[in-house]
């Protein structure tokens, strides 16, 4: 009964595990996903747009970008990483220095989401 029920409590934990991951890649590709959508946005119509939408963008663009990366920064520290906000947080001053957001947000991503996924197995 003992096996049994510790069988049981290992294939619920596997399988929260599972949701939780596959929760958290969509999330954080949504976000993204918005992030670049908006930046793209606001690039082809900043010239000719009204000012106050365009602060309007600027703002949603800013509160994405953070938002991507806190959700990175939550995601490492349930991972096991302690001082994941240094790393993330060195990032995300680079991010905003010239075009490095092209660089950083596709390795951000990408090691996020190998960590995860190497922490749910």
């Amino acid at each position: 009964m003992v096996k049994e029920t510790s069988e049981i409590h290992s294939v619920v934990k596997n399988e929260m595990l599972k949701t939780e991951r596959v929760a958290f890649a969509i999330n954080f590709l949504f976000t993204l996903a918005g992030y670049v959508g908006i930046t793209l946005w606001l690039n082809s119509i900043r010239t000719t747009a009204v000012i106050w939408f365009v602060w309007v963008l600027i703002i949603v663009q800013l509160i994405l970008y953070f938002w991507f990366f806190s959700t990175s920064h939550l995601r490492l520290k349930s991972c096991g990483y302690k001082y994941s906000w240094i790393f993330v947080f060195i990032l995300c001053l680079l991010g905003r220095v010239n075009d490095w957001e092209i660089i950083i947000l596709p390795l951000l991503t990408v090691v996020t989401l190998i960590i995860s996924g190497r922490k749910s197995k």
